[in-house]
């Protein structure tokens, strides 16, 4: 009976950290802001003439055939700016977050095309 109880518990965990990331559409790309500091964390995604301010949590799902976009993220004396490109998003969507352009480790074939201060 504690096995069953114990599997219960990992098996609605599992399913409640699987919702805990939004769903993306059939080719487009979502960008989230993944960020855990408590300061300066608002990031500005452009992408097709779309810009939006998100908070740490939120995302945005970039107009459909998107390839290229770019994030920036304001500090105290600085903003960093990324510029990303991705391949047609065929199939699957894409899900993208902040940490992932700032390491250039970017799913889907996209590529970190530059990163300033």
């Amino acid at each position: 009976m504690c096995h069953l109880k114990k599997y219960s518990l990992i098996f609605l965990l599992i399913l409640l950290t699987g919702c805990l990331n939004p769903s993306v559409p059939k080719g487009r790309i979502l960008v989230k802001n993944d960020s855990q500091d408590r300061e300066h964390n608002v990031i500005s995604v452009s992408a097709s003439g779309v810009v939006k301010s998100l908070k740490p949590g939120e995302f945005l799902i970039l107009p459909a055939q998107t390839r290229n976009f770019s994030v920036s993220r304001r500090y105290k004396d600085y903003t960093r700016s990324y510029s990303v490109s991705c391949p047609p998003v065929t199939g699957k969507g894409l899900f993208i977050k902040t940490i992932d352009i700032h390491l250039d480790k970017i799913a889907g074939g996209c590529r970190l095309l530059s990163a300033s201060k």
